[in-house]
């Protein structure tokens, strides 16, 4: 059988709620005294066993010993003898059937929303505040008509199960710091640029609210789409960079490549004739055949896959390019800043080169010649990786080199790790993607998404059937 952890914190409220549930068919003074007994018998301390019966809301520990010496030691007809008047009533949701009905159908909208913030506490307000409405009465205490611990058994009564939530994203509560900040910077960089930005009306009938503003931005988002064919064929032939699907999951799949505008004119970027025309003019490799697929007089795409089976970097930068060609030539875009949203995938932030992928000494690994970077000075600089002169003329200089030429302080004896974290801090490795390098030559600025925060790019949201309209307002909401 599965095993249950009956050392765990949550323990103590489970027993709670049978404890109250006990109690409703028989006096609590019987159930506290038998636990407060197996507990003294199983030699746990008076200390112990205070704050284990406090836990859960029994009868107090001095009062459990009391009938537990009249039990053992006195006559028992006083001991099972209850000395109280009164007569049984009705329950609570007999007098208030109304407030059951209410109260089920808030506890069942609450459980089958994303957030898990949901807690007993929360129905027990609920019911507090439907009652004095339904009893046109004034709340004049500051406790509530029904106890949370009677909620709580409300709602196991009503089908709900308090459990582990062992079906969240691993990263909520793991988050690392930068991408935390990250995150805020993403956040901040739009709520400052809010008037710049195309928005609509917060009402019935949506609108575009068009700017006027000198500066003014158009905020183009991406994102691939992938579609699965349903086979699950565990082989299939292949033929390397002929591959019409890529292998994701058990079944096959289609990937197309979009992207939405956040602009009045039609949703998804496209040139009209007389646009694609000036377009192809200047830049007639458009009008050549490629691996991909793309619409009419657009950048979108149906990738014809590689032979990992997978969008590599490479045909990301391919459409890119392309649809940074495009950009410039519609006219509806004309005196405006352009930014695209990108998801933070590896596909779309590599880079031309890692200090990982540098070697120490002379002659061992350098994937590029050279190196430009951006000083402090906001001064272009160059670098070269390879021996221009002398005995080693031709083989790579290694980072212990390229750090010497950077002015860079050595130890005596530094190790290669020690080597990669004093370079980390200099300029000429905090080199920018590929994507945002080939952005940069058209004046476009990428914007990457938050890790693990798909949902932030607007044509994430398109892509489940609202329009482009809605989508619009979705992105530059207050976050205060």
């Amino acid at each position: 059988p599965d095993t249950i952890d009956f050392t765990n914190k949550q323990i103590s409220t489970d027993i709670g709620d049978l404890y109250t549930l006990c109690a409703q068919q028989c006096h609590p003074k019987f159930l506290s005294t038998m636990i407060y007994m197996i507990l003294r018998h199983l030699t746990l301390s008076w200390r112990d066993t205070d704050q284990f019966l406090s836990s859960f809301g029994t009868i107090g520990i001095l009062t459990c010993h009391k009938w537990a010496k009249t039990f053992l030691c006195e006559d028992f007809n006083d001991s099972v003898s209850e000395n109280r008047g009164g007569k049984h009533t009705d329950g609570f949701y007999d007098v208030f059937p109304q407030l059951e009905i209410q109260g089920r159908a808030f506890v069942v909208d609450v459980c089958a929303q994303k957030s898990s913030s949901f807690k007993a506490a929360d129905l027990a307000t609920f019911i507090d505040e439907r009652y004095y409405k339904i009893n046109n009465l004034k709340k004049s205490a500051n406790n509530l008509i029904r106890s949370i611990e009677s909620c709580r058994l409300d709602v196991r009564r009503w089908g709900g199960r308090h459990e582990a939530n062992s079906n969240r994203p691993y990263f909520e509560g793991h988050e690392r710091a930068d991408i935390i900040a990250h995150r805020k910077e993403f956040i901040q960089h739009f709520l400052s640029r809010k008037a710049e930005y195309y928005t609509i009306t917060n009402d019935e009938s949506p609108k575009w609210v068009i700017r006027t503003t000198p500066r003014r931005t158009i905020l183009i988002c991406h994102d691939e789409s992938t579609f699965r064919s349903g086979e699950i064929s565990p082989h299939r032939w292949i033929i390397d960079d002929n591959a019409p699907f890529f292998s994701k999951g058990r079944s096959r799949s289609h990937m197309l490549s979009d992207f939405l505008v956040l602009h009045p004119s039609p949703r998804f970027f496209r040139l009209n004739q007389e646009e694609w025309n000036e377009a192809t003019k200047k830049y007639p490799e458009l009008l050549q055949d490629s691996d991909i697929t793309y619409e009419k007089h657009s950048a979108s795409a149906a990738i014809n896959i590689g032979g990992d089976l997978y969008m590599d970097n490479s045909l990301v930068l391919e459409q890119f390019e392309r649809f940074f060609n495009l950009l410039q030539f519609k006219k509806e875009y004309k005196d405006h800043s352009s930014e695209i949203l990108v998801d933070n995938a590896r596909t779309h932030t590599k880079r031309q080169y890692s200090l990982h992928d540098f070697g120490k000494s002379p002659g061992t690994r350098c994937p590029v010649p050279t190196i430009e970077f951006t000083d402090n000075k906001n001064v272009k600089q160059t670098v070269n990786c390879y021996f221009t002169t002398g005995n080693l003329k031709g083989q790579s200089k290694g980072l212990l080199n390229i750090a010497l030429d950077l002015g860079i302080r050595v130890p005596v004896g530094c190790k290669l790790d020690e080597l990669k974290a004093l370079l980390l801090r200099h300029p000429t490795f905090k080199n920018v993607t590929k994507l945002e390098k080939l952005a940069s030559e058209y004046g476009v600025k990428v914007l990457y998404g938050p890790k693990y925060h798909c949902e932030l790019n607007p044509i994430e949201v398109q892509n489940e059937g609202r329009t482009a309209e809605t989508v619009g307002s979705d992105l530059c909401v207050d976050v205060d």
